[in-house]
């Protein structure tokens, strides 16, 4: 399967795009910022982070259950000046991945898209309901090269309509097939909750992903987050054992790279959140050490992001 995968990349995916994506993940983003991360630790005494995320703004078009983003409103943003300087800080610490998360990114797609070229060294992944991706975004992403969608998905239609409402399903099916029509990389992002956890730890699940063109999965538990989340939608301790195994199982047999953010804590030493390998910076410019812990004591209007 892994095989599999790696022709896929290097025969399927738009040349264009992948020689920039090997370039700026693979040399930029790891070969070279990471010996520079670890010095940059070494002479401030403190964590650099291999990848910050970012919250351009809390707006968002849709209205998914569970969901904390609609709590901030609509109205936070960062800047384009903002976002940039951040890359720009960043890229002298080291980090060369910049993630964004929201809301929803798209919102703001082409700002997003201006700074992909004001930073041709880094690679940029955006978490988005795929709802926005349109022919002229898929065109600017060609030119750009170094923008990944990473698109959220949970389960087949009936489980993913629930909770993100009627139609979204089949407006993230038609953004798949635009991407794949292009030749174009993208991932798949899946929370798994109390409701659908059967639905996506199938082998048909599986197989539909990379029907549909995904190189990745990103899988998550949903976390609680917020007084208007829904508990009931927390997996129970069994369940997450179950994905833990599913997951691995899974792993050996299908031709597309597979996360699991809460679970392959191991590989990384533990939770790769508290700011050693991520920082989230949210649209009214607070940095916390996890997407997921709405807690901060610094923000990045006051402070430079090495403070």
């Amino acid at each position: 399967n892994w095989y599999q995968l790696i022709m896929k990349i290097l025969t399927d995916m738009n040349t264009q795009v992948r020689d920039r994506l090997i370039k700026t993940f693979i040399v930029d983003a790891n070969m070279l910022a990471w010996p520079k991360q670890e010095a940059m630790r070494d002479q401030y005494h403190c964590n650099i982070p291999w990848a910050i995320l970012l919250d351009p703004t809390s707006a968002c078009n849709l209205r998914c259950t569970g969901c904390w983003a609609a709590e901030y409103g609509h109205k936070q943003n960062l800047t384009y000046e903002e976002i940039d300087s951040i890359i720009n800080q960043g890229v002298k610490l080291g980090p060369h991945v910049y993630i964004y998360t929201g809301g929803e990114p798209l919102v703001r797609k082409h700002d997003l898209i201006n700074l992909c070229e004001a930073h041709p060294d880094c690679a940029f992944l955006s978490f988005t309901n795929a709802t926005l991706i349109d022919e002229e975004f898929v065109q600017d992403m060609i030119r750009v090269a170094n923008f990944v969608p990473a698109i959220s998905v949970e389960g087949f239609e009936e489980a993913t309509d629930s909770r993100r409402g009627n139609g979204t399903y089949q407006k993230v099916v038609h953004s798949m097939n635009l991407l794949k029509s292009h030749r174009l990389p993208f991932g798949i992002s899946t929370c798994y909750t109390s409701a659908n956890i059967k639905d996506v730890s199938t082998e048909a699940y599986l197989d539909q992903l990379v029907e549909w063109g995904a190189y990745f999965v990103w899988y998550f538990h949903y976390m609680p987050v917020g007084k208007d989340a829904v508990p009931e939608l927390l997996p129970s301790p069994e369940q997450r054992e179950y994905m833990y195994h599913q997951i691995r199982e899974l792993r050996g047999k299908k031709p597309i790279f597979m996360l699991d953010f809460q679970n392959d804590g191991e590989y990384v030493g533990g939770c790769i959140a508290g700011g050693r390998r991520y920082l989230h910076i949210n649209a009214n410019g607070d940095c916390d050490p996890c997407v997921f812990i709405h807690y901060s004591d610094s923000n990045i209007r006051q402070k430079t992001l090495l403070e």
